[in-house]
């Protein structure tokens, strides 16, 4: 798949500031998630409850919901209560990743690939082209959080139930490619100047700065109506002594 677009590459050493920034962010990013996600779910299922329980106390028979009604009221409430656990146990996943000193790459990200497909019924297409070098620990987890944030972002707004994943060697190095078929968007107004994007703003330079603090390059090409794909290269000694 080809795209005409190429946004954003990087692979200077940060400043000083950007492990602080790049933390600030990451917190941002959170608070965001939780506020869009199980706080919403939740807010919108008391409310549901709330309203319930005000018509089946009504003192007229005649305002009372019949028990169809409540069957499908409960329904709701029940779905929103089930997205919102759905987040609470993604948001557990993120913050509990696997033992990166002790599994290799591949298996550590064999095993976010059946996670996302789990909690969210993607298909995730992995292929994986060996030989794979062996990367420290703070490669294995740059290129987790890389694939976790670019699954997570097909997810909810490619549009889209499939997602491919490419994991190969080349110059001495490890590259990672996260590509869909969906909508697609437009990488630089997303960047620069959509408020209602905050989320995947903070994301995508997240990801960015995560590549640039092990010495690799990030690209990641879209347009609308033309899906989305990120290539991540990281150099197979950063990280190590």
């Amino acid at each position: 798949m080809k795209f005409p677009k190429v946004i954003r590459r990087g692979r200077t050493r940060p400043a000083p500031s950007t492990l602080l920034e790049l933390t600030e962010r990451e917190l941002c990013r959170i608070v965001l998630d939780i506020h869009d996600g199980p706080v919403q779910d939740m807010y919108a299922a008391l409310s549901q409850v709330d309203a319930l329980q005000k018509k089946l106390v009504s003192a007229d028979d005649r305002d009372r919901p019949s028990p169809e009604a409540v069957a499908q009221s409960l329904t709701q409430v029940g779905a929103l209560i089930r997205n919102a656990l759905w987040s609470i146990r993604n948001f557990i996943g993120a913050f509990a990743p696997p033992e990166f000193q002790k599994r290799d790459l591949v298996s550590v990200l064999e095993g976010l690939v059946i996670q996302h497909e789990e909690l969210t019924g993607c298909r995730v297409e992995l292929a994986v082209t060996p030989p794979i070098p062996d990367v420290a620990p703070p490669v294995k987890i740059v290129l987790y959080r890389i694939l976790q944030e670019a699954l997570s972002n097909a997810y909810r707004h490619a549009g889209t139930d499939r997602q491919y994943v490419h994991l190969y060697s080349r110059d001495d190095g490890v590259v990672l490619e996260v590509w869909d078929e969906g909508v697609g968007f437009d990488v630089e107004r997303v960047l620069t100047q959509a408020p209602t994007d905050r989320r995947m703003r903070i994301g995508l330079r997240g990801m960015r700065e995560r590549v640039v603090l092990v010495g690799g390059t990030f690209t990641i090409e879209s347009r609308p109506g033309q899906g989305t794909h990120i290539t991540v290269w990281v150099p197979g000694h950063a990280g190590h002594s």
